[in-house]
């Protein structure tokens, strides 16, 4: 049988000894919460992308949901719906963010708060302050006061949003041969895929933005990925050593594959 959507179950099972655990409670929630939140946003497929650690010790669960992806040129548009929720019961929207807020919450590196109303501030150099005073020797005046600073107000989700599309950005793994696209450029579940012929390789696997039959993860900087194959199970276990929190497993006796992101925190 081919696979249409990651099995959550699954890959809590083949990822927990790597870390990518949630509570007994939270797992059992989502038996009955994801097909509710699925039902109501009117998604076709709707999983666990992953958790992020919070300071407070309510972590965020992050779900993912989409429709049919599309295939344009060389790249795959998946349209994406995130949510969050940190009891696996309910989940609330995460909206997306424009482009300047996510450059300056890219710039916030400390662990989420695991507030959803914190407020983080940033500063930045007012580019329009007056230049500084020149001296006699053509060197400038220092201020006491020092340069002018502009403070911005980053809601946290709009940093957790952030940091969900950076690693989107550059991880999100899916095997060789796994999708295809159909006629009216729809990428969908390969009927025919049997599985990766060489599940220890690097070649056999491939970023979900890219069409099918591009680059694989042997095209991307030599060091980005940690692979580990256990031939006597058959799976095949990727960590990013750009996001190590990002966890991706196959198993090629079942053809079965799932990830999850964002396990350490920031």
């Amino acid at each position: 049988m081919v696979q249409a959507q990651p099995n959550i179950t699954l890959t809590l099972k083949q990822l927990g000894p790597l870390g990518a655990v949630v509570s007994a409670e939270q797992a059992a929630a989502f038996d009955h919460s994801f097909p509710i939140k699925r039902a109501e946003t009117g998604l076709k497929t709707l999983t666990l992308w992953g958790r992020f650690t919070t300071q407070n010790g309510k972590d965020y669960l992050i779900a993912e949901g989409h429709n049919d992806a599309l295939l344009h040129g060389s790249k795959v548009q998946f349209d994406a719906k995130y949510f969050y929720s940190q009891d696996g019961v309910k989940w609330v929207d995460l909206q997306a963010v424009d482009a300047e807020t996510s450059k300056r919450a890219s710039t916030i590196r400390t662990l989420l708060m695991g507030d959803p109303s914190k407020v983080h501030e940033i500063q930045e150099d007012d580019p329009n302050a007056p230049r500084p005073a020149v001296g006699e020797d053509g060197e400038p005046i220092p201020d006491e006061e020092g340069p002018k600073k502009l403070a911005f107000q980053i809601p946290e989700l709009a940093v957790l949003r952030t940091k969900i599309d950076s690693i989107n950005a550059t991880c999100g793994v899916i095997p060789v041969g796994a999708l295809q696209a159909d006629a009216l450029n729809h990428v969908v579940p390969n009927k025919l895929f049997s599985g990766a012929p060489n599940p220890e390789k690097l070649e056999s696997y491939m970023h979900r933005t890219l069409a099918p039959g591009g680059p694989t993860l042997a095209q991307d900087l030599r060091g980005v990925w940690s692979l580990h194959y256990d031939p006597f199970k058959s799976v095949a276990t990727l960590r990013s050593l750009l996001y190590p929190g990002y966890f991706f497993f196959f198993n090629a006796y079942e053809a079965t594959w799932g990830s999850l992101a964002g396990l350490l925190g920031s």
